[in-house]
């Protein structure tokens, strides 16, 4: 299970509870040795916010009803670019509270993490013990009373991803747009923070997502992710519960005590190509090269690879080769790509992907926006939103006014699907 550090507690007898926790460390802290003058006001409420959410994790982890284990940064690097980005939970307290729970027995260290290169590294990971137990609401978990908080970093800029795929966030100077991005984020975050979002089907205990974190209805809270350094590419919304779902799990929210009804936007990036290419669309289904819907996800993946790629795609994309008869070569393949889509095959290889992506992201922005000033909610998933049944026609019809108006042609595809 992924560390959240924006979890605290909303019982007044979880924060009780932390309060009493947070003096018993202090009080250890002391009587180690470890610390020779009282901390200022503000590093103690950093201390307290950082055992917070630590004892909120362990309790969430707890309520999992599994083996897994709560994965912590430590990393200086990472926990000093977390205080720079103005979250309280990070800096040397919060490795001190992580060494002072275990020197009561209240957590297990189970391991200490490492890196050996960008694609080979080991978080560290820590667990309850029995003896949090007399500090914490753990026998049954008490996940209830602990809510999420808004990441003050509601829009996030990050680098190019390095070789093992991990693009960590750089610093900006705010600015106009910027500061819009955040606002809009902001707004959204509000109503969705008020919204009637429940999740039906599991009696006790919560799950981890696929992504390792806790699928429960108060995460909520959104943030907008850059990507490359540049506003012009990404921009999409993370961070919501739902996201962490597998796709047949989602059929389990509800919206207003309704089931949900997933509205998207068909085939969005290679449309948005021929949009960019400024060319007809292509009649019927794009991905349908073979002509009879064999390997359809295959020629999918592909033809999004060659859109996001910069130059030659030299080697099958993640997960796609299977989806063709055996001995395709990719050459073939690229080239049956090219001359089914003759119009926009120069964007082929042109590094487009993440410019389509901020056209995206743009746009569900808008859908969200306009549905919550109508008083319907609205959850974002990439190129699609999930509404209450009741409101799909109404999400479908604003998905298609947008694309119309942002790109000045009719031809999106607007699809749902009912759960």
């Amino acid at each position: 299970m992924m560390f959240d550090p924006q979890l605290r507690a909303k019982s007044v007898d979880l924060q009780s509870a932390v309060t009493q926790l947070t003096g018993t460390l202090l009080a250890r802290e002391t009587a180690m040795g470890l610390r020779k003058r009282a901390r200022k006001d503000v590093d103690r409420k950093n201390f307290q916010a950082a055992v917070e959410a630590l004892a909120c994790n362990l309790i969430l982890l707890k309520a999992t009803g599994t083996d897994a284990k709560l994965a912590v940064p430590r990393s200086h690097a990472f926990l000093w670019q977390g205080k720079a980005n103005l979250r309280p939970v990070y800096g040397q307290h919060f490795l001190t509270a992580i060494h002072l729970m275990a020197s009561l027995g209240l957590i297990a260290e189970e391991r200490r993490g490492y890196r050996i290169s960008a694609k080979s590294r080991m978080p560290s990971l820590i667990g309850p013990t029995d003896g949090l137990g007399q500090h914490l609401p753990l026998a049954p978990p008490e996940w209830r009373g602990i809510q999420q908080i808004d990441d003050p970093r509601l829009v996030i800029l990050k680098e190019g991803k390095a070789a093992g795929g991990h693009a960590a966030a750089i610093a900006f100077r705010e600015t106009a747009q910027s500061r819009k991005f955040a606002n809009q984020v902001r707004y959204i975050n509000k109503f969705l923070h008020e919204a009637d979002i429940e999740i039906t089907g599991r009696n006790t205990g919560l799950s981890l997502g696929k992504d390792g974190h806790i699928i429960a209805p108060y995460r909520r809270s959104l943030r907008r992710i850059f990507n490359n350094g540049t506003w012009q590419h990404g921009g999409r919304l993370a961070g919501g519960f739902w996201m962490s779902m597998e796709r047949a799990e989602r059929g389990r929210i509800r919206i207003d005590g309704e089931h949900i009804a997933n509205v998207d936007y068909r085939q969005l990036f290679p449309r948005l190509a021929y949009v960019r290419a400024r060319e007809a669309q292509p009649q019927g289904d794009i991905y349908n090269v073979a002509g009879d819907g064999t390997g359809r996800d295959g020629w999918k993946k592909l033809m999004n690879a060659l859109l996001f790629t910069n130059g030659q795609l030299r080697n099958w994309p993640e997960d796609t080769r299977q989806h063709f008869p055996a001995g395709t070569k990719l050459r073939e393949a690229i080239e049956l790509l090219e001359a089914m889509h003759e119009p926009i095959k120069h964007l082929f290889g042109a590094g487009l992907g993440f410019q389509l992506m901020r056209i995206e992201s743009d746009m569900l922005i808008e859908v969200i926006t306009y549905l919550a000033q109508a008083g319907i909610t609205a959850l974002p998933l990439h190129d699609a939103v999930l509404v209450a049944k009741s409101k799909a026609d109404v999400a479908a019809k604003e998905m298609q006014a947008i694309f119309t108006r942002d790109t000045g042609s009719p031809c999106a595809i607007v699809s749902t699907t009912f759960w």
